[in-house]
């Protein structure tokens, strides 16, 4: 009798074992979203910048387009040179339109400075769309940095326009380089030849 409670014991025991070590492999390599997604509303939209030239935005509101974002500036100093003719343009054709601008920081006090340009380079105008950080070449910087910096960008943007804000990201960079700290903040994702951005 008691070999036989002893060997009923050590199978419950082995079993518990079991469960504990496939729950914790099961939590450490499954997928971990930062980011869910911020709206169940999906619009047709392109962005554009003086790589597509002179575009024809009637064209692209006959071809289904809704929302237009235009890049507007580039670290401390560039102005898109299309950045105004897009945003008039795109408007008098009844688009809506976004704003989004590409960062160079490398530390926070740029990544202030940058975010304040940003500010000044759009103030006046009518966004229709929350304005976008493309922040994608990262250089050396760490995750953590990048992570810092982003946060620092964000955070003085919003400040700076009183306008809600939002992360551009490859998909590559959404799942393994923005944290969930900045989770709190829309994610607009580029992943092209998808029916829609993947998860894992």
């Amino acid at each position: 009798m008691d070999k036989k409670f002893n060997l009923s014991k050590n199978i419950k025991t082995d079993i518990i074992i079991l469960f504990l070590i496939f729950t914790f492999i099961f939590f450490s390599f499954a997928p971990v979203l930062a980011f869910g997604p911020s709206s169940s509303n999906i619009y047709q939209g392109i962005d554009v910048s003086s790589w597509q030239g002179n575009i024809d935005f009637s064209r692209v509101r006959n071809a289904g387009i809704e929302i237009v974002y235009i890049k507007s500036s580039e670290g401390t100093n560039y102005i898109d040179p299309y950045f105004e003719r897009n945003y008039q343009n795109a408007k008098s054709n009844g688009l809506k339109v976004g704003f989004y601008h590409y960062v160079n920081a490398r530390n926070t006090e740029q990544a202030r400075n940058e975010a304040n340009f940003f500010a000044r380079v759009i103030s006046g105008k009518q966004p229709d769309c929350k304005l976008a950080m493309d922040f994608e070449s990262f250089g050396n910087l760490s995750t953590s940095e990048i992570n810092e910096i982003s946060k620092v960008f964000l955070e003085t943007l919003q400040n700076a326009t009183n306008k809600e804000v939002l992360i551009y990201s490859n998909s590559y960079s959404a799942r393994t380089i923005f944290s969930s700290e900045l989770a709190i903040y829309p994610l607009w994702v580029a992943n092209y030849g998808v029916s829609e951005p993947r998860r894992k």
